[in-house]
């Protein structure tokens, strides 16, 4: 007598996929910072040198001006005998954002500088368009979680009965560099690294063992 008993249960799992792209994108952040005796002060100050940063920007190649994080807060020194503070002046600071492409973006940092930014977070490199690169990335990590599967089967003796569920995660791991030294009358060098686009699955093949 044929015996037909099966026993079902699952094979969990994973791939990756990694996308290594050149940067066409450069993200060049300022800050203006201004100090003053009154609050309105340091804001009018602020407010004059970074329209002078914003104004020099824009006359080079960008696709994107933006400003953000506006603030006034107070300084303060702490007198240790009467164990209290006491304001002595006000720092107002906004922030300038300029969205380039690769080749100006040392162009734009040194404008930037020269302009009246007195503080920068480097330069960020991206892509305007990732998701292509997202795509590839993800068919690679399909690719390669089903190649698992079908080895682990074979090596097992079971079948695998096509997939149960399906865990996609396209994150993304960006690494970038900005290597930005001033000097003066030299041009500051940028020199970009490519990013790195990944995506992962967790597959969970259904298995049948005769």
């Amino acid at each position: 007598m044929q015996n037909d008993k099966s026993f079902m249960g699952t094979l969990e799992v994973s791939g990756t996929g990694n996308i290594e792209v050149a940067p066409d994108e450069a993200t060049i952040r300022f800050s203006v910072i201004t100090d003053a005796k009154t609050a309105a002060e340091a804001a009018a100050t602020n407010a004059m040198q970074t329209q002078a940063v914003i104004d020099a920007v824009e006359q080079q190649p960008n696709h994107g001006v933006t400003t953000s994080g506006l603030s006034v807060r107070p300084l303060t020194t702490y007198d240790s005998m009467t164990r209290t503070s006491k304001i002595t002046g006000f720092r107002a600071t906004n922030g300038v954002s300029v969205k380039t492409k690769i080749a100006y973006a040392a162009q734009i940092f040194d404008v930037g500088i020269g302009a009246g930014a007195n503080q920068s977070s480097g330069i960020k490199f991206g892509i305007q368009d990732e998701g292509p690169h997202r795509d590839e990335a993800l068919r690679i990590a399909v690719k390669q979680a089903f190649a698992e599967a079908s080895l682990v089967a074979n090596a097992a003796q079971i079948t695998l009965r096509g997939p149960e569920s399906i865990q996609v995660n396209t994150g993304g791991r960006v690494v970038f560099r900005a290597e930005a030294m001033m000097a003066e009358s030299v041009a500051t060098p940028v020199l970009p690294d490519n990013l790195t686009i990944s995506a992962t699955v967790r597959i969970v093949f259904r298995t049948e063992v005769s």
